[in-house]
């Protein structure tokens, strides 16, 4: 995606296809499972494990990753 941050140490699965949307923001140390989809403006906090697709306009912390803020 377009205008994307991905802080440092982030781990994005590869093997399927993931996608990231754009205006992303990706916190330190996230994992980002295969086969995911980032949607447009999300943010995902610092340690995160994303193991499902977030929608657009979302906010996801947590191990497993949960949406907090739509």
């Amino acid at each position: 995606g377009k205008n994307c941050i991905i802080c440092q140490r982030v781990t994005i699965g590869h093997g399927r296809e993931t996608i990231i949307g754009d205006n992303v923001m990706i916190g330190s140390n996230a994992y980002i499972a295969p086969g995911v989809r980032i949607g447009n403006n999300v943010k995902i906090g610092a340690n995160a494990v994303v193991l499902k697709s977030i929608k657009k306009n979302s906010t996801a912390v947590g191990i497993p990753a949960k949406i907090v803020k739509k």
